[in-house]
């Protein structure tokens, strides 16, 4: 009985020994996962994706300016404000700005003959430092270059200002610990994967060399290698699946509510993203949707911008950007339009209406003829 004993504590023994070698084997592999640099709210695809859709966007948009509600010619401070940039890496820059630190300076570098800003150079937020008032709070010069400005020569554009004496904060400093709540499910999903967590373990309820331990592993690989084998372990092994809880499993799968939070709080609409929504869209609603986009997404953005250059212009003269090719329906939609527009009492013309669609004026052979409208006859009366 002695012997028997012995040779069962010592078989539990080995066995507590080898899964005691796959547990340190597992909690090495997450010690080692977890000392790696982890994800930032800056680096989330949603992130990523809606600050590339908005400054994207909005550099496809023409900037012009409009005088007593209608459209004029705009200098060339709004035609391309800074010539040695092109006007679209302009506008990205300005918007990529207002969703990274919050803001960025407008910096007015000649003039013309009227004294107006003539071309201006967008300053990232870090490129240049406010100086404040420290009973106002506010901002009195604008530091860089090692030169100090004065808020008239460069204009201060923010996204969002909490308090006096602070430069702005985007949308995404605004929710930072909810985005911080994402990257932490970014990083409990990557333990999901193969890159850094064993998804199967072999149990052996004996001590093996490394040689033994090699040889059993790539015998489990190469069954299961594009081979779809069954796998027969020896030396008294098991497998086991190593995961995690259901309710962690669940957490995973709240991303995608976390990256609709993230896309709110970009004023971008979750479907804009490839980010799926609780609403399904119709192909009514998806063009609503470019409208809705347009008035509470990029309309926020569009206003701090438009402010900015508004401020370099003469007195009753306005930036505006042209969001035409947005409101744009359909051709079907369009040709229902111009037709409403062209019949009964026309408030266009054929011309227009071909201006509109980017078509040259219809030739003269091309047009029908016109039609003699024949003297109306007055009303008999019968008595």
């Amino acid at each position: 009985m002695g012997r028997r004993a012995d040779r069962r504590r010592f078989a539990a023994a080995e066995r507590a020994s080898g899964e005691q070698k796959i547990n340190n084997l597992i909690a090495d592999t997450i010690a080692a996962r977890s000392g790696l640099p982890g994800i930032t709210p800056w680096e989330l695809p949603v992130t990523v994706a809606c600050r590339n859709l908005l400054a994207d966007t909005l550099a496809q948009l023409p900037l012009g300016t409009e005088k007593n509600r209608r459209a004029s010619d705009p200098p060339s401070v709004i035609v391309r404000p800074d010539p040695w940039e092109p006007s679209w890496l302009t506008t990205n820059r300005m918007v990529n700005n207002l969703t990274g630190p919050g803001y960025f300076w407008l910096w007015t570098t000649s003039r013309d003959a009227t004294g107006r800003a003539a071309s201006v150079r967008v300053l990232d937020a870090n490129q240049a430092t406010a100086e404040w008032d420290p009973v106002s709070g506010r901002m009195t010069g604008v530091w860089f270059d090692g030169n100090r400005h004065t808020p008239g020569s460069v204009q201060w554009v923010p996204w969002h200002v909490p308090g006096p004496g602070n430069p702005g904060v985007s949308p995404l400093m605004q929710c930072w610990k909810a985005a911080e709540g994402l990257c932490a499910l970014f990083d409990m999903m990557f333990s999901f994967w193969e890159a850094g967590f064993p998804s199967i373990a072999v149990m052996v309820n004996q001590a093996l060399s490394a040689t033994q331990s090699r040889e059993l592993k790539d015998q489990v690989m190469s069954s299961w290698s594009r081979r779809h084998e069954p796998a027969v372990i020896d030396r008294d092994g098991r497998l086991e699946t190593v995961g995690s809880s259901a309710v962690e499993s669940q957490l995973c799968e709240s991303i995608v509510s976390a990256n609709q939070e993230i896309a709110r709080a970009h004023l971008v609409m979750p479907s804009m993203v490839n980010v799926s929504s609780a609403d399904g869209l119709t192909y009514s609603t998806t063009m609503a949707e470019f409208r809705k986009f347009l008035i509470v997404g990029l309309g926020g953005y569009m206003m701090r911008i438009e402010g900015g250059f508004s401020d370099l212009l003469p007195h009753g003269t306005m930036a505006r950007f042209n969001v035409d090719e947005l409101e744009r329906a359909d051709l079907y939609g369009r040709a229902q339009a111009y037709q409403l527009a062209l019949a009964g009492e026309p408030w266009l013309t054929v011309d227009e209406v071909r201006d509109a669609e980017r078509r040259d004026p219809m030739p003269a052979s091309a047009r029908p003829p016109a039609v003699e409208q024949l003297p109306q006859l007055p009303r008999r009366i019968e008595v």
